[in-house]
């Protein structure tokens, strides 16, 4: 009881000073002296609780660096009183609140200091609230300037102290928590909430580091962040913070000579990182896949708008796949475009997955043209405006041949490679009826598929695409990890469908459907989160790999043997890996006519990653290149620099063998229609 009635005192006594000051400050107060009364009871609140405060999330690397985040409108990273300078802490202090470590909440001194060096001023140089009532103001009772609203805010304060310094605290223990949650919380402009939010956009370094010339400038920004922007109005900064010089000089922090070396001190001009990243032009490629990859997890909220909510001020520690090792050598890759010099305005994509479980170790995703961010890893736009992908080209080839395994061919099994008959194309509309249609058709006569593969002949794998049927070869790699929307989305089942035609991809979902087979058969979705904590620290979420079986282990590696032979002997010698290293892929190009190339692909893998590589004009998928991009010759060896570096020192693994494959059995033509060579006359189903 003796406690509340001294405090009761205390609060009376501040209260009718801050009903002086606000006197002196506005005259058109005067009005609402007559609710002082009411406003003064000091109606006791149960319980006054402090909000935790919006906060970005960080997003860490597989190292657990920090390499981006994830702000929404309030550019905030809460940090403990610890993780602030000493020079900061007390230079705010001393510009709003010396007493601060003494008084209750209220403080009649500094009301009294405030309302002398106003008068002296001739206007407003101080205010009389604490920075207890600060806060409440912030988070209890609003700014709205009327006395009643005041002496709310000053009764409040009191309460607020008085509820935190219980019996099991010391004073200086709950003062801590006032001004840590404060320190955080003040908005110091340019989007900037809190210690270390300012401290990296103004001076771009960590609030630990602050200096007092630092903290003088951030001290004098609180009163009125807008007016005394160091960037927008130099000399209005410059001045305040001469102001905050005189309070620190005042308290004993600096004298004379550093106040006058603090003022030589030039501002900062500009400012550093984002001030928030909810658009997705501010965010990076990596962080627009996190954040799309929240926003469909239902353990983190169970409505879109409470994930959005919590991606950008939950706070979260988001670490992801991402390798930053890996990661530098693709950007090095990819940086060495082998077309670049022919056609600059070529850009390589690259996407690199764990087999094992789906996890994208580096992704080059995104390039800039004219300052504006161009996505080469996701494309919005594909072979036709909106389709979000690229022709795959022969690269798709090894989907038709996996199609046929499942349904109990083998890689030794033959099918001609002729190209089409007259009568077939005449069925296709195909003009002028050239003999060379389809193109590359180098393995003539029966040829087992593995090597047909390996030659990337396209006859053979479009009557292969006939046998085993369209349905069949589209679940197939719908059931890999390719996206079903921009397969074959507005033709019908087009012949070529197998060679890349209406066949439309991303490097990401080719890496990810390429480290299927090397995980025999087993497919884990791709993905850039790996764990959530909230900012308390507790795990919301870890990832585990699904392995889910979408194609039989003896397909897969089957598929492995015939796709080593690219690499061996095929389209992709070049793509060989060093220290005995193995591999396997396949090469792809996408034409838009007789000879002219607008894409190149190489989508590959070892026992450790899998990569896929293409390079082209990802805003024009229609010209064809000057540097007629073949697979082998350029993707190629982009893959081959990244992989090569990557599994520098990494133990040699051998991809598991296919168990006893039986010989060879011819396939039919599956060509309704066509003319048999010679050569598959008695061809049989």
């Amino acid at each position: 009881m003796r406690r509340r009635m001294n405090l009761l005192l205390r609060f009376l006594a501040a209260t009718v000073l801050g009903v002086a000051t606000l006197g002196l400050i506005g005259a058109q107060l005067i009005p609402e002296v007559a609710g002082v009364a009411e406003a003064v009871s000091f109606e006791p609140r149960s319980s006054i609780r402090l909000p935790k405060l919006p906060e970005g999330s960080t997003v860490l690397d597989s190292d657990g660096n920090r390499v981006g985040d994830l702000r929404g409108t309030e550019n905030r990273i809460v940090v403990p009183l610890s993780e602030m300078s000493e020079e900061f802490i007390n230079t705010v202090l001393a510009v709003e609140d010396a007493e601060f470590y003494e008084h209750d909440g209220v403080s009649a001194r500094s009301v009294l200091r405030a309302i002398k060096a106003n008068s002296e001023a001739g206007g407003v140089q101080q205010g009389g609230s604490t920075i207890t009532q600060q806060l409440v103001k912030l988070n209890l009772v609003g700014n709205e300037q009327t006395i009643q609203r005041k002496l709310e805010e000053a009764s409040l304060a009191v309460q607020l102290e008085d509820q935190l310094c219980g019996p099991d605290a010391t004073k200086k223990q709950c003062k801590d928590i006032i001004l840590q949650q404060y320190l955080n919380q003040v908005y110091l402009g340019q989007g900037a909430y809190g210690a270390e939010a300012a401290a990296r956009t103004y001076f771009d370094k960590s609030a630990s580091e602050l200096n007092y010339a630092d903290a003088a400038l951030l001290a004098s920004l609180i009163r009125n962040p807008s007016n005394y922007d160091p960037i927008k109005n130099p000399e209005l900064a410059a001045e305040r913070r001469g102001v905050a010089l005189t309070r620190m000089m005042d308290e004993g922090l600096i004298d004379q000579a550093q106040a006058d070396f603090i003022e030589a001190v030039p501002l900062p001009t500009e400012v550093y990182g984002r001030t928030a990243a909810r658009s997705s032009q501010s965010l990076s490629y990596v962080e627009r896949k996190i954040r799309d990859e929240l926003l469909e997890a239902e353990w983190l909220a169970p409505t879109v708008e409470q994930r959005r909510y919590l991606i950008f001020n939950g706070g979260l520690r988001i670490t992801t796949t991402i390798d930053p090792r890996a990661q530098e050598l693709a950007e090095a890759a990819a940086a060495n475009n082998p077309i670049g010099q022919r056609d600059p305005q070529t850009a390589v994509a690259l996407a690199a997955v764990d087999p094992t479980s789906g996890a994208v170790r580096a992704i080059v995703g995104e390039v800039e043209r004219n300052g504006v961010p161009i996505e080469i890893g996701d494309p919005v736009q594909g072979t036709r405006s909106g389709d979000g992908g690229y022709s795959s080209g022969s690269s798709f080839k090894p989907f038709t041949m996996i199609a046929a395994l499942e349904e109990g061919y083998t890689i030794r099994d033959t099918i001609a490679g002729d190209p089409a008959s007259t009568e077939m194309k005449k069925q296709w509309g195909v003009t002028p009826l050239s003999r060379s249609y389809p193109k590359d058709c180098p393995t003539k006569g029966q040829q087992s598929l593995a090597s047909h593969l390996k030659a990337s002949n396209n006859c053979a794998f479009m009557r292969l695409q006939s046998a085993v049927g369209y349905d069949a070869v589209r679940n197939t790699a719908i059931r890999m990890g390719l996206d079903p929307g921009p397969l074959d989305p507005e033709h019908v089942r087009p012949p070529c469908f197998t060679i890349g035609c209406d066949a439309l991809v991303t490097p990401l979902d080719m890496a990810g459907a390429y480290a299927t087979i090397e995980n025999d058969g087993r497919r884990n979705p791709t993905h850039f989160v790996d764990r959530v904590t909230d900012r308390d620290g507790n795990v919301l979420f870890q990832y585990e790999p699904v392995d889910e079986q979408v194609i039989g282990v003896q397909s897969a590696r089957q598929a492995i043997t015939a796709m080593e032979g690219v690499i061996t002997g095929g389209t992709c010698t070049r793509c060989r890996l060093p220290n005995g290293q193995e591999a396997a892929g396949k090469t792809g190009t996408t034409e838009v006519g007789a000879g002219a190339n607008v894409g190149a692909w190489f989508v590959g893998f070892t026992p450790h990653l899998s990569t896929a590589v293409w390079i082209g004009d990802p805003l024009d998928q229609r010209t064809a290149l000057r540097s007629n991009p073949q697979g082998g010759r350029t993707a190629g060896v982009v893959w081959q620099a990244f992989m090569a570096d990557y599994l520098e020192g990494a133990p040699v693994i051998s991809f598991p063998d296919p168990d006893s494959v039986r010989g060879g059995r011819r396939i039919s033509d599956g060509w309704k229609g066509s003319t048999p060579s010679s050569d598959d006359e008695d061809d049989e189903a």
